[in-house]
């Protein structure tokens, strides 16, 4: 989960050192430029997420992961040296480059080797450690206060683990799933030995590869999967995961948790916590202790039930939240309690709405188009939020910040509609008898 982390890291990295760095590089006054510095690894991380699918499904997904580490590595470099604003920009994009074929796969290749009794759990571990790349970010930028020029080192921190990620992941095995489908069927069995055991105990553990194999394994009879163009992607049979996969990326970022983390440093201010560098830590360690109870929760509960008590509870937050907000003037707990509706929010989303989105990408889609499938949901995700980051502060001052809340709390129960009639449920189910329920769901 390196490439997760460093996607989290990347993220996280710019909310503590954009005004140092921004002072250094001469556009402290320049309000466009700062946020190029922050949005251009969005518009890489679309690319790359774009880009990584057909890679990964061309070229396996471990050679895909080990290139993924070459813009991380190179763009933390040029970033961490950087001593004018363009060198800046660049390696951004570079950066966003690695993280957003890292977002979409670290959970491709997660869910392609892990048992599936077992494949929730390790799952979330994506989601956790780009929780905990968010939060080690935010502690990484203390030291700004007594070294304004922190900022450079803070960037170079980024190269080691992606230097890592691209070394180790040429000593783990090939998804067997990708290898059978490919015809390297001796190839296959090794690599099931290699990560589930003696062939004794692979039986049950190869009818998960056996689902991201091909025709050939006899876990999809030919003729069943449409082809990975962008027309088979969206043809009759694959309509229902598409709608499923995007749909849930959408409503990831349209249910409000990038406006919660911009608002948390003023309504911890409003309490009395006047760090900001305290609040966002605060805000980013609760959402690794949600996420590590999901990651408990998602094999013993299944998706749907926590996806829909994430969403749940992310409206009341909302709620909660957007009353805090109007009540500011008038009522002495409204800090406090706006601090407890951001915390309680922060929970819900690490419960489900956090990982559970990757998660299902990673399971429902048939092994002929899960690389290009996953591409398409993720550069969801990457697009909304960037419209998102642009859009919210406009909105703001437009209407006020308690009818933004109101609105993303009217979003939440739009999801749990949609997680309750749309969304299948895959606990411990192996991907062939998901991808046989979800060809049924499409006659």
């Amino acid at each position: 989960c390196l490439g997760a982390f460093s996607f989290g890291y990347h993220l996280g990295i710019v909310n503590p050192a954009l005004e140092h760095l921004a002072l250094d590089l001469g556009i402290a006054a320049n309000v466009q430029m700062k946020g190029l510095v922050v949005s251009t690894v969005l518009i890489g991380a679309t690319v790359g997420s774009l880009c990584s699918g057909k890679v990964a499904d061309d070229l396996g997904r471990k050679s895909a992961l080990i290139a993924s580490a070459a813009p991380l590595v190179a763009g933390s470099l040029l970033c961490s040296c950087a001593s004018a604003v363009w060198i800046m920009l660049l390696g951004r994009v570079l950066c966003g480059l690695g993280i957003g074929a890292a977002s979409n796969l670290v959970p491709m290749y997660v869910a392609e080797i892990a048992p599936e009794k077992m494949r929730g759990t390790l799952g979330s571990l994506n989601q956790l450690a780009i929780c905990i790349g968010i939060l080690l970010a935010v502690i990484a930028g203390l030291p700004l206060a007594g070294n304004p020029l922190w900022w450079h080192n803070m960037f170079l921190f980024a190269a080691g683990p992606a230097v890592l990620q691209g070394a180790l992941m040429t000593v783990v095995p090939e998804s067997p799933g990708w290898l059978r489908r490919k015809g390297r069927i001796a190839e296959a069995e090794a690599a099931e030995t290699a990560l589930w055991g003696a062939p004794d105990l692979v039986a049950t553990a190869a009818a998960a590869a056996a689902a991201s194999g091909d025709g050939d394994s006899g876990a999809m009879p030919k003729g069943k999967d449409a082809g990975a163009s962008l027309g088979g992607l969206f043809a009759p049979s694959n309509r229902r995961q598409m709608t499923i996969g995007t749909t849930l990326f959408f409503l990831q970022q349209m249910t409000g948790v990038n406006a919660v983390i911009y608002f948390s440093s003023s309504m911890f201010a409003a309490s009395g916590v006047k760090s900001a560098v305290a609040a966002s830590v605060a805000v980013c360690a609760i959402n690794v202790f949600g996420t590590l109870c999901s990651g408990q929760a998602l094999d013993r509960m299944g998706r749907k039930p926590l996806l829909i008590g994430s969403f749940v509870g992310m409206g009341a937050s909302c709620l909660v939240i957007a009353a805090a907000m109007s009540a500011q003037a008038t009522w002495s707990l409204a800090g406090p309690v706006a601090v407890a509706g951001t915390l309680a929010y922060m929970v819900c989303f690490g419960l489900g709405c956090g990982p559970i989105p990757g998660l299902l990408s990673s399971e429902i889609f048939s092994p002929a188009i899960r690389g290009s499938a996953m591409s398409l949901c993720f550069v969801t995700h990457w697009v909304f939020n960037f419209v998102i980051g642009q859009a919210f502060l406009p909105v703001v001052q437009a209407v006020g910040g308690p009818a933004v809340f109101l609105g993303f709390s009217a979003m939440c129960a739009a999801s749990v509609l949609f997680v309750q009639t749309q969304v299948l449920e895959t606990k411990g189910k192996s991907l062939e008898s998901i991808q046989r329920e979800m060809m049924a769901l499409n006659n």
